[in-house]
C-alpha cells in the first residue's frame, strides 16, 4: 500500500471536478472498525455506498452535480482509506442490517437520503429493511448486489478461484484489462465514445495499484461466487424487499451486465414504494455513462415528497 500515491491520483480526480472534500476518519460503533468519509458540500445529508471492487471517489463525477447536498461519500470497510473487515456468508445479513446505521450514527446523522450502487445497494436494501428510521429517500443505481435473477460478469466468476485472485493481486493493474471488465459489466458503448476521463482512468488503477481493495473486495467476492456465479440460494429474499419503506427510485442501466430491465421489473415488484427508470445505453455504474444526466434524475427523485402510493410500483424509461 502507498497511500501517498493513492492521494495524490485522488487528488487530481476531485481537482479536476473543481472540488475539494473534507475529511474523517470515524469508527463504525458495532461493526467496530474505523472508516474513511469525505464530504462536500451543505444542505440535507446524502450517504453514498459505492460497490466492489471500487472505493467512495468513483462517486466524484456524480458529487460534483449535487448541488445543495452535504454529501457524505464513504469508504467501505476493506477499500480505499478504511480499515478491513471480513465480510463472510456468517456476518452478511447482520453486516447489512447495520451498515447504514453505524455510519450515519459515527457522523452524528439521525438520517438520510442514501444513494447506493452494487454491493453497495445491497448493503442499502437490507439497512432500510433493517432500521427505517435512518433513510428519508433512496436512489439505487443499477442492480443491487444478490438481486433475484441476476447473471455474473465473468471476472467476478473468475475470483471464485484463489490462484487467480492471488495472480491479479501480483500482476500490475492496466487500462486494457479494466476496459474489459467495463465492457462485461455494460459500458462498452462509453468507452467507445471515449466517456471515461483519462483522470478517472488514472484513479481508479491508483486504487488498484497503491491501496488494499483489489485484495480485501477480491477475497470478498471469492467467498461468495463460483465458476457458475452467484448461487441464487444467496439472494436478498422478498422480506427483505417487502420490508424497504423509504420512497425508492432505481436509476438502471439497460446494458447492466448484472441483468436488464427483465432483472430490474422484477426487484421493483417486490418492493412496496419503488420506481424504475430505465437508463439507455448505460451500464451497471450509470453515472459514470452521463453523471449530469443521471445525477439530473436522482435529485429529482431525492426532492419529491412521494414517488407513488405504496403498493404500485412503477416503470418509466
Amino acid at each position: 500500500m502507498n497511500e501517498t500515491k493513492y492521494r495524490e491520483a485522488e487528488q487530481r480526480l476531485w481537482n479536476s471536478i473543481g472540488l475539494s472534500p473534507q475529511e474523517r476518519y470515524v469508527i463504525l460503533p458495532r461493526i467496530g472498525v474505523k472508516v474513511r468519509v469525505q464530504e462536500v458540500g451543505e444542505g440535507e445529508p446524502v450517504l453514498f455506498i459505492h460497490g466492489g471492487p471500487n472505493s467512495g471517489s468513483t462517486w466524484a463525477p456524480l458529487v460534483e452535480h449535487f448541488p445543495g447536498y452535504r454529501c457524505l461519500v464513504v469508504d467501505r470497510p476493506g477499500t480505499g482509506l478504511s480499515d478491513p473487515y471480513a465480510v463472510t456468508r456468517d456476518n452478511l445479513e447482520w453486516y447489512g442490517d447495520v451498515f447504514v446505521g453505524d455510519v450515519l450514527a459515527a457522523l452524528e446523522v439521525g438520517s438520510a437520503h442514501v444513494v447506493a450502487s452494487s454491493f453497495g445497494g445491497m448493503l442499502a436494501l437490507r439497512s432500510a429493511a433493517a432500521e427505517p428510521q435512518r433513510f428519508r429517500r433512496m436512489v439505487q443505481m443499477a442492480a443491487p448486489a444478490l438481486a433475484p435473477g441476476s447473471s455474473t460478469p465473468p471476472f467476478m466468476k473468475a475470483m471464485a478461484f484463489a490462484p487467480i485472485r492471488w495472480l491479479i493481486g501480483k500482476l500490475p493493474p492496466n487500462q486494457k484489462a479494466n476496459d474489459g471488465i467495463l465492457r462485461q459489466i455494460g459500458h462498452g458503448a462509453s468507452l467507445d465514445e471515449g466517456r471515461f476521463s483519462p483522470v478517472f482512468n488514472d484513479w481508479y488503477l491508483a486504487l488498484q495499484r497503491y491501496t488494499d481493495t483489489m485484495r480485501n473486495d477480491g477475497n470478498m467476492i471469492g467467498r461468495f461466487v463460483s465458476a457458475r456465479g452467484f448461487d441464487p440460494d444467496d439472494s436478498i429474499p422478498d422480506e427483505v424487499f417487502a420490508a424497504v419503506e423509504a420512497p425508492t427510485v432505481f436509476l438502471w442501466g439497460a446494458d447492466d451486465g448484472f441483468g436488464g430491465e427483465a432483472v430490474a421489473r422484477g426487484v421493483v415488484e417486490r418492493m412496496p414504494n419503488a420506481e424504475l427508470v430505465m437508463i439507455p445505453r448505460s451500464g451497471h455504474l450509470p453515472w459514470l455513462d452521463d453523471p449530469q444526466s443521471v445525477a439530473s434524475q436522482a435529485l429529482f427523485w431525492l426532492s419529491v415528497d412521494v414517488l407513488q402510493p405504496p403498493g404500485t410500483g412503477g416503470t418509466s424509461t
